[in-house]
């Protein structure tokens, strides 16, 4: 889309833009857009997205925060607080977001909240004020925010059945994302995964995921571990949140050792892939998962043992020394990682 269209557009939308918020707009469609999903059919879409935006005050919101956010992350800003313009944007999206939920859709609005929930759901993960491990959870006091990111992704799937995606203008966009665990290849199972974790969750022959917590999201990271590309792990990502059933979620917020442990192994897959909105709180997070097993399970050999994989993958992202490659198999390389290791510094990940 040419600047010109971009002038015109901005001429019809809900507000009147400014000059730095017109270059913001082109920023969210030329660049940022394509960022949102690593689903192939999105460059297909980035035209009608911006359209919406022009139309529809919530997700011209959202299209700024998450550029804003964007151009934060390449920028390398270090301060992690959302500044006053970021802020504005995030909670106004948000409001008019839920407005519009809780009334009859109109026209064009499906499509709308269709595109907003997914960037909504991106801003908040991507959006973490912790600077250190220390102040990130699990290891700071617990709060009823912890999993806002969690809660917006589980928002995605209702946003699903509201506006009933499959019958709006990104309908090919949506069955990708629904039939992507159809195209990869099956891979390994379970076995992927490290026996000691496999036993330490519970899980044997007779196991499913109506009658254990971790079976679902066991199966989930054992089928990414092996994932090379970033398109798959990408879209592996969404589907993991999809697979947190609502046990499972109790024992995140428990602190469970075994729902930590899983969550670790994800999350060291993910950070091998560096994408923007994904790699900070991954890596935070699971620096702070390790550090917290480590303080308060510190008498469980079995536990000490499996954090090698997660501890080797920071590792390898602190020293810029890793590849969507790596795999469980480096965990042999050593019993005990440097403590500094831990401690990745995301604001320098490009």
């Amino acid at each position: 889309m040419r600047r010109q269209l971009m002038v015109t557009l901005a001429s019809n939308a809900f507000l009147q833009l400014n000059g730095k918020e017109l270059e913001l707009l082109q920023r969210f469609h030329e660049r940022t857009v394509f960022t949102i999903s690593p689903a192939k059919t999105i460059a297909s879409y980035s035209d009608e997205i911006v359209k919406l935006a022009c139309v529809h005050p919530f997700l011209m919101h959202a299209a700024m925060i998450v550029t804003l956010l964007h151009d934060r992350h390449l920028a390398t800003v270090s301060d992690t607080k959302l500044s006053t313009t970021e802020s504005f944007h995030y909670y106004r999206s948000i409001a008019l977001f839920n407005s519009k939920l809780t009334g009859p859709l109109q026209g064009s609005e499906r499509d709308a909240l269709w595109v907003a929930a997914a960037i909504l759901g991106s801003v908040s993960f991507c959006h973490i004020e912790a600077q250190t491990p220390e102040e990130a959870w699990p290891l700071k006091p617990s709060s009823a925010l912890d999993f806002n990111w969690l809660s917006l992704s589980e928002g995605k799937l209702q946003v699903w059945n509201i506006t009933n995606v499959l019958e709006t203008q990104f309908r090919q966009l949506a069955l990708e994302h629904m039939n992507f665990s159809k195209t990869i290849p099956a891979g390994p199972g379970l076995e992927a995964l490290p026996s000691g974790l496999i036993g330490l969750c519970g899980i044997d022959a007779a196991s499913t995921a109506d009658n254990n917590p971790y079976y679902a999201v066991a199966l989930s990271v054992a089928q990414a571990l092996n994932l090379t590309s970033d398109y798959n792990t990408n879209m592996k990502f969404f589907q993991f949140t999809m697979m947190m059933g609502l046990p499972y979620k109790h024992l995140l917020v428990r602190k469970d050792p075994c729902a930590l442990l899983l969550l670790a192994y994800w999350y060291a897959k993910v950070c091998q892939h560096k994408h923007w909105w994904i790699v900070s709180r991954a890596a935070l997070e699971c620096q702070a998962i390790c550090m917290f097993l480590e303080r308060y399970h510190r008498h469980d050999s079995n536990i000490l043992e499996l954090l090698r994989f997660p501890k080797t993958s920071l590792a390898c992202l602190a020293s810029g020394d890793i590849s969507p490659n790596q795999s469980l198999a480096v965990t042999n390389s050593t019993n005990q990682l440097p403590r500094q290791f831990l401690f990745v510094n995301t604001s320098s990940i490009p």
